[in-house]
């Protein structure tokens, strides 16, 4: 009679999801376009810095933080992937993906509205770059690349 042989666990599929940075030159100004492709040039490996929206997509859909002043509106907003109907489209740049289900993104969004109401967005100091900062951050997905903040970094340390 043959052992059997002994059973073997196959550890749970782990489930990973892509997220991306997705830039926008701010407003559809060319004044703006130019200043930022001067600044940080899209085949540039140095970039000093530029005025940038910024979303993060996961999931399908990117999320990104402005400016509310009603109390009614969120400051965090949901729009189609490089769609935002206020920015000019710059590049996108993939992150590290996320290990987190739909259900705990969906649950962390939910508690960042919560943390990002639109009455305390400031040009400087808590802008849509610093909540993707954040966002990708909690996804384990993060640090966003440092020039895409690096001029309201800047800003805010010459502010005071």
């Amino acid at each position: 009679r043959r052992a059997s042989a002994p059973a073997v666990t196959l550890p749970a599929k782990e489930t990973s999801m892509p997220v991306y940075l997705h830039i926008y030159d701010v407003s559809k100004e060319d004044q703006i376009h130019k200043l930022n492709k001067v600044l940080a040039h899209k085949r540039s490996p140095l970039k000093f810095g530029g005025v940038f929206h910024a979303g993060l997509e996961v999931n399908g859909l990117e999320w990104s933080f402005g400016m509310s002043l009603a109390e009614s509106v969120p400051g965090i907003s949901c729009s189609m992937p490089r769609q935002h109907s206020q920015h000019r489209y710059r590049q996108t740049v993939q992150l590290r993906d996320t290990r987190r289900t739909a259900e705990e993104i969906a649950e962390l969004i939910t508690d960042m509205i919560e943390e990002y109401p639109g009455d305390d967005y400031d040009l400087l100091r808590r802008n849509c770059c610093h909540f993707a900062q954040d966002l990708a951050k909690r996804l384990g997905s993060g640090p966003i690349p440092g020039w895409v903040h690096r001029l309201a970094k800047g800003g805010a340390m010459g502010d005071g």
